[in-house]
């Protein structure tokens, strides 16, 4: 990156306009951890992982009570709204823990394939 974009991108970045660039630092975030560019210290490590065990606490209990609503004798509740239930919550679940993984677990730097010209084989 020369000075001049980067001169660019700090100005961008100290602009007074909250939402896009709320957007933009959210959506850089996000990308660093899925592409393994982000590097937590041990405190944003735990963090992340109280931030996904939170996550894991709350689909057991939405899982629970949708359970408990399923074999209560009180059928007044449809079925579907629980399924719609347990699948907005295992949503979250699933993101957070893909995030918790690619974060606490970054992929090593990819190893370096040379190209051979001639093979050694006749």
């Amino acid at each position: 990156m020369n000075q001049q974009k980067w001169e660019r991108d700090i100005l961008n970045r100290q602009r007074n306009i909250v939402f896009p660039d709320t957007v933009l630092n959210e959506g850089r975030f996000y990308r660093n951890i899925v592409y393994g560019k982000a590097v937590f210290s041990r405190g944003q490590k735990v963090s992340l992982l109280i931030v996904a065990l939170y996550f894991l606490v709350i689909f057991s209990a939405g899982l629970a009570g949708v359970i408990a609503r399923f074999l209560s004798p009180d059928k007044t509740h449809s079925l579907a709204d629980d399924i719609w239930i347990c699948t907005y919550l295992l949503a979250w679940l699933l993101f957070w823990m893909f995030l918790a993984v690619k974060g606490l677990f970054p992929a090593g730097p990819a190893r370096k394939v040379r190209k051979r010209y001639r093979s050694n084989r006749m």
